[in-house]
């Protein structure tokens, strides 16, 4: 009977660590994988562009930078963080870097008037606050800025990479995405950034050489 019982015990305790430690499906509402490494990932449409829900994690080459204290999990990819001249050249077939113009039409696509989008810095109200995903990132004293995630983006705290500092900060605190466009002939590129501590989007620009997240449109 003791020897029966234990057989018993022994199955449960498989059953469960099988169920247990089964990995979690990813959860999308729409999808589809790049076939050059098979990574599956989210999609959103948002008014008539598709972009990427999740940051583009291809391995492409040495100028990607891989934060290994990204908190990466099945449904908040972090992925990887690109020079300007690298991020150009990441996207699978069928989709690309974004340009400056391009991230203009998502934003005025969530409210942003076509002055403030042409703008420098932070503009905007909440249209930061629909691309946030609505956790992970650092705590902040306004709730008003937190993620609604509304856009279906799914923006994540991913930093940046600055080979002068760290290399990596603002895990956190900031999402910071290159787009396609160069700003001026001092090697510098226009990015899109989003705060722990803002619902707005700030629209600046930065040298090529640091290391941002990617997230394609398609063609």
């Amino acid at each position: 009977m003791k020897y029966l019982l234990l057989i018993l015990l022994f199955c449960n305790l498989a059953f469960c660590w099988t169920a247990c430690t089964k990995e979690e499906a990813k959860v999308c509402i729409d999808s589809f994988v790049d076939e050059r490494d098979g990574t599956e990932y989210c999609i959103t449409t948002i008014g008539t562009q598709v972009w990427m829900a999740d940051n583009l994690q291809f391995a492409s080459d040495s100028n990607s930078y891989l934060n290994v204290s990204s908190p990466s999990t099945v449904n908040a990819v972090y992925g990887r963080l690109y020079t300007f001249e690298e991020a150009n050249q990441a996207c699978p077939s069928g989709w690309h870097l974004p340009t400056d113009e391009e991230w203009k039409t998502l934003e005025m696509t969530l409210g942003m008037s076509a002055l403030e989008a042409d703008a420098l810095n932070d503009r905007g109200t909440d249209e930061g606050a629909q691309l946030k995903s609505v956790e992970g990132w650092n705590a902040s004293m306004n709730a008003s800025v937190g993620g609604t995630n509304s856009a279906g983006f799914n923006a994540v705290p991913s930093g940046e990479w600055n080979p002068s500092f760290g290399p990596f900060f603002d895990l956190g605190a900031e999402a910071t995405y290159w787009t396609a466009s160069v700003y001026d002939t001092t090697s510098a590129g226009w990015m899109r950034t989003l705060a722990y501590d803002k619902a707005s989007i700030r629209r600046s620009y930065a040298t090529q050489k640091l290391g941002f997240a990617c997230r394609c449109v398609q063609d």
